[in-house]
């Protein structure tokens, strides 16, 4: 069976922030989906979350037109996710060589979290922060991890994540595209079946919208672009103390007519 994912979403600059530092991408062609939440001062943080999108879109849809296997491989993940996470050193290069290059961006960064269904698996490839979520059968689980200071206390049992929420260290990352010349990207995959729903978000949704109310609010709404406008609403409510993007899409199952396009499409590349 092959499922396609289809997808909406919803980038606000919030109630706070003159400028929004986030970027998001969806290409349902590629069934991919890409968000990033740009730092750095001046209008670095845009800068580097533009890029990170753009350029790790075009390196994958370059490596999965030509069937390209990444040096280094991981044998625990499929090609796609390989190429995936290759995409997304590439865009670590560009926005490292874009922050060394000139003194007003100096030392921006972002994170990334992307996700791609292939066939019934998806892939995904993350660094920072930000979050993706699998929403299935009226419960929500976090499929990334974290790379914040505070975080990495929670998984030490240091705290609780009930005090990493209110710690005032919360921002700190300990992991992200830019700041490093060759950092670590998780990778990671999950199984999927129709009728699933995938989140993914900035930190501007999670810390200042509880889990608990999120996945109300998701089994409340089952129209995916109605639920972002309905989370980032909450979000500004709750004083917007960020910038806000949310990415939600439902799986479903391809057609007949859909599957046939994508046999030709293969054999024509």
């Amino acid at each position: 069976m092959s499922l396609k994912l289809e997808l909406a979403a919803i980038s606000d600059t919030g109630k706070t922030r003159k400028n929004n530092e986030d970027s998001y991408m969806l290409v349902p062609e590629l069934d991919l989906a890409i968000v990033a939440d740009g730092m750095g001062g001046h209008n670095s943080g845009e800068v580097a979350s533009s890029l990170a999108v753009k350029v790790t879109r075009e390196n994958y849809e370059s490596m999965r037109r030509t069937g390209m296997k990444p040096n280094p491989y991981n044998d625990k993940v499929s090609l796609e996710t390989n190429q995936l996470g290759c995409a997304v050193q590439m865009a670590n290069a560009v926005i490292y060589e874009a922050g060394s290059a000139t003194p007003e961006n100096k030392g921006m960064g972002t994170t990334l979290s992307s996700a791609l269904l292939a066939r019934t698996r998806l892939c995904i490839a993350h660094i920072g922060d930000s979050r993706i979520y699998l929403i299935r059968d009226g419960e929500m689980k976090q499929l990334t991890e974290d790379h914040s200071l505070v975080m990495e206390h929670v998984r030490k049992g240091l705290l609780t994540k009930e005090q990493a929420e209110a710690s005032p260290l919360q921002n700190i990352l300990t992991r992200a595209l830019g700041t490093q010349r060759t950092p670590a990207v998780d990778l990671a995959e999950a199984e999927l079946k129709e009728g699933d729903r995938l989140l993914l978000c900035t930190d501007g949704l999670f810390k200042a919208v509880k889990e608990n109310i999120i996945r109300q609010m998701l089994k409340a709404e089952p129209d995916d672009a109605k639920a972002c406008s309905e989370m980032v609403r909450a979000a500004n409510e709750a004083g917007g103390p960020d910038n806000v993007t949310v990415i939600l899409g439902t799986v479903k199952k391809k057609s007949i007519k859909e599957n046939i396009k994508n046999i030709f499409r293969k054999s024509y590349a």
